[in-house]
């Protein structure tokens, strides 16, 4: 299986998949700073532009509008996306004030952004280099933010065109509709109203969430069985790190 078309936002997300199956045996905060260094060594290698944004600094040319001083892990420039990403080591589940905290800071940056709109796509990513929580992935889905973690295949790349399955085994376009909807654009999450806020999509009722969630688990389990099949092992995703 191929995922072609050089610098795009699901190769991006492919990419940082696999880095996540590369465990690393150090701990403590080392092991933090090695997760960020090895991201940007690797993405640097595959043509992405991407640089660390130290606290003032803009954001994609944005200064965040509350105007407090933000790091920024990254800031990546893909084909057909503009992305924000932050990247956080832990193996056990994330704490939820991380993704909070990841949220917060991309919507102040939008702030400043939204009076003129990107014309490309603005999207956020948070990569760990383990799973996250089944509530805190409800909460990323509801913000459209793009999560990467070790357990199962980024939404963006299930929901790709340019992902060639096997003749007749690729999700029906209904199917990547759906898991397009878990990594949206802040354009179509955010909105700025007529008195100059910014006002938050209504996002579907839980129920409706969590079976796009599902759907996300049953075709990245297709993913992996497929490459399993085809002897791409070192695509397959191994067993769940402890934590």
């Amino acid at each position: 299986m191929k995922l072609g078309g050089g610098r795009r936002f699901p190769v991006l997300c492919r990419d940082l998949y696999l880095l996540t199956q590369e465990i690393d045996s150090v701990s403590g905060p080392e092991r933090g700073w090695r997760w960020e260094q090895r991201i940007a060594e690797a993405l640097f290698v595959r043509g992405f532009p991407v640089r660390s944004v130290a606290g003032g600094l803009e954001v994609h040319g944005a200064v965040p509008a509350s105007g407090l001083r933000h790091q920024i892990d990254a800031e990546i420039g893909c084909r057909d996306a503009l992305v924000i990403g932050e990247w956080k080591a832990y193996r056990a589940p994330i704490p939820k004030n991380e993704v909070l905290r990841f949220k917060a800071v991309t919507d102040d940056i939008f702030d400043t952004m939204s009076t003129r709109p990107p014309r490309m796509a603005l999207m956020r990513v948070f990569g760990a280099a383990g799973d996250v929580s089944d509530e805190l992935r409800r909460y990323a889905a509801r913000h459209g933010i793009a999560l990467v973690e070790r357990g199962r295949w980024p939404a963006a790349v299930l929901a790709d065109t340019e992902l060639r399955w096997p003749a007749g085994l690729a999700p029906a376009d209904s199917d990547r509709r759906r898991l397009a909807w878990l990594c949206r654009p802040m354009q179509s999450v955010l909105r700025r109203q007529p008195d100059g806020s910014l006002l938050m999509t209504r996002a579907p009722a839980d129920r409706a969430i969590e079976a796009v969630l599902a759907l996300q688990d049953c075709w990245s389990e297709r993913l992996n069985d497929i490459l399993e099949s085809e002897g791409r092992l070192g695509w397959r995703a191994p067993q769940r790190a402890a934590a």
